[in-house]
Formats: C-alpha cells, structure tokens, sequence
C-alpha cells in the first residue's frame, strides 16, 4: 500500500501527513487528523477494504492512497477535493474511491446559496465561471437536477460525486468502478445535531438523484452516465475496525413507521454505524 502526497512524496507517519495541511484544519479529533490516524494507526485501510468487498461483492485490494487529492470534472478551476483519494482494484477491475471525512463539519452550503453566491461573483467579474460550473453539473445527473426545486440539496454532495467519477488512471483513462465514501469519525469533537442534519442531507441527496438501495450503508446512483456507489459510514473510537466475521442474517425487516425510523437513526447516531434507512 502507497501512501503519497499529490507530489508522489511517501507519508509514513502522522507529521508526514500534517505537511500537506494548513495549520487550522490539523487537530487532533478534527477530520484531517482523524483519517490520518484511521488509516496510519487503526487499520483503515483493511477496513476500507472490507466494507468494499462487503458492498461490491468481490475481493478488493487497495494498493495508493492520496490524501488531499484534486480530481479536475471540468475546466473552470479547481477541482474537487478528496480527503482521500483510493484507488485499487475490486474483482479485478481498477477501482477509485472518492473519500469524504466528517467530525463536526456540516456539507456546507445548499445548491440554491451556492448559485447565489455564484451570480454574486459574476456580477462583479464577467470572467467568474461558477454559474456555468454549477448549470453544467446539474445535468451530470440522472435524473437531471433543477435549480429551482432542488435548491435545498447540498452542494458539496453534488460537486464530490461529480468529481468522484471524473477521477483518471494513467494515460487518462477512466476506472472500472467508482465509490464515493462519506466518512464520520465519533471522536471527542463529534457534533451528534450536526451528524444528524448531514446523514438527512446525504438521504435527501441519494434520493432525489434515484439511489438504489445495495445494503444499510450503501446506495447506487449514475453521474456522467457512470454507475457510482455511495456508503456511508460512522465510526468510534473503540469501534473495532479492520476486517469482520461476517452478521447472522436477521431475514426481512418489518415495515416501520417514518418516526420509528427515525427515532431508531438518532439513537444510533451515538453508537457507530447507521443501520436504519430512512423511508
């Protein structure tokens, strides 16, 4: 397993891994400092490899992992930023994997502020390419998005799954498989209102683009005519990671009330993973 900057420089230790940030986003139970550790210190690259093998059903190795990596899906700036960028192979085809850590971070600005925001630059230079940028990602999506009833989808969803599938191997050609991975870290810091709103977000997102359910964790959508699976996955500090027994299948679940759902999402919210989807 490679560990290397955007550089091609080795990381090795968790200072290696602080050189790549800006003094404000390294603290110990923040999420830069969390993935770090997850993946130099907790095994986290074994249970990455798990928790894949588990949702795409196949043996997957990953073989280089890049945290801060760009990945450029059109030609109005900078790119999309992955805290980590994965890449591997998953029964034999070449797989990416598009990382996304959460501590206490919400997923920022809604699409309708976000291409407010966007016309507010343009208006002040004619040169601002972020309205084109963000018009030219809604139709990325299939079903298409509209900005006037989508409006309350979080932007940052829609720009990390766009720049997950845009991701290149050599010679610029495209993977096999892609994976967008949200990522929340239980540490010390971890907000439990703030991870609520975000897995609602994330719901609301996953379903408006037609997501397919693959398992409690995990949905199927298309961006860019691109089949891309999306997990999303809470750990604990003393959550044992790497790796697991395989659970004894528990049969059907019973039809639940949406506020059963949800009552059982926010008590789980305190103990690791999310099994309960909402409705």
């Amino acid at each position: 397993m490679k560990i290397t900057d955007a550089a091609g420089r080795p990381i090795a230790s968790m200072e290696e891994w602080s050189a790549i940030h800006r003094d404000r986003h390294w603290r110990e139970g923040r999420s830069a400092y969390a993935v770090a550790d997850f993946i130099l210190h907790r095994d986290g690259a074994a249970h990455l490899e798990s928790r894949l093998a588990e949702t795409l059903g196949g043996e997957v190795a990953l073989d280089a992992i890049t945290p801060e990596m760009e990945v450029r899906f059109d030609s109005f700036g900078k790119g999309r930023m992955h805290d980590l960028g994965v890449s591997g192979t998953a029964a034999g085809r070449r797989l990416f994997v598009g990382v996304e850590a959460k501590v206490d971070e919400s997923f920022g600005s809604d699409l309708a502020a976000s291409h407010a925001e966007a016309q507010r630059r343009l208006a002040q230079n004619p040169r601002s390419k972020g309205v084109a940028r963000i018009e030219q990602l809604l139709g990325r999506f299939s079903p298409p998005l509209e900005l006037a009833s989508d409006g309350h989808l979080r932007y940052q969803l829609i720009h990390g799954t766009a720049g997950t599938v845009a991701a290149r191997q050599g010679g610029n050609r495209p993977y096999d498989a892609y994976v967008f991975y949200v990522l929340v870290f239980q540490t010390g810091l971890y907000n439990a209102a703030t991870g609520e709103s975000n897995y609602a977000d994330y719901r609301r997102f996953i379903e408006r683009v037609g997501g397919q359910e693959l398992s409690p964790l995990a949905h199927r959508i298309t961006v860019d005519g691109r089949e891309l699976t999306c997990i999303y996955e809470s750990v604990t500090p003393g959550q044992r990671l790497g790796p697991q027994p395989p659970a004894a299948d528990a049969g059907p679940r019973p039809p639940e009330s949406r506020r059963s759902v949800w009552q059982a999402l926010k008590a789980k919210m305190g103990l690791g993973l999310f099994r309960k989807p909402l409705p």
